[in-house]
C-alpha cells in the first residue's frame, strides 16, 4: 500500500495562446471526480494518493476527471478535461488460507 503523497502519474496540458498576454496560458489542474483517492498538485499536475489503506482485492481501477483551467484558474477561463485511470498493483498482503481446518 502506497503512502498518501506518492506520486502516481503526471498530466500534461498544453494552452496555444501567448504566454506573454496576461495569465491566458497559465494552467491551473484540479481534480473533478476521483477525490478523496487521489489529489493533484495545481501547477504540476502530478497525481498523487491521497488516501491510505486502498486495496487492490477491495477495487482495482480508479477513473480521475481532471480538468485544466487557464487564467491561472480566474474567473473567465477556458477550461479542458481529461480521465486518467488508474489501476492498483497488487502487493503480498494476503496469507494462504487453506480450505479446512483439518484434512
Amino acid at each position: 500500500m502506497s503512502a498518501v503523497g506518492t506520486p502516481v502519474t503526471r498530466v500534461t496540458a498544453t494552452d496555444a495562446d501567448d504566454p506573454v498576454y496576461g495569465n491566458s496560458a497559465k494552467l491551473v489542474y484540479s481534480i473533478l471526480e476521483g477525490q478523496p483517492y487521489f489529489s493533484i498538485d495545481p501547477n504540476s499536475a502530478t497525481i498523487k494518493v491521497a488516501l491510505q489503506g486502498m486495496d487492490r482485492e477491495m477495487r482495482e481501477e480508479y477513473l480521475v476527471v481532471i480538468q485544466a483551467k487557464d487564467m491561472g484558474g480566474h474567473m473567465g477561463g477556458l477550461s479542458g478535461t481529461t480521465t486518467v485511470t488508474i489501476t492498483l498493483t497488487d502487493i503480498n498482503d494476503n496469507p494462504p488460507k487453506f480450505s479446512k481446518n483439518l484434512y
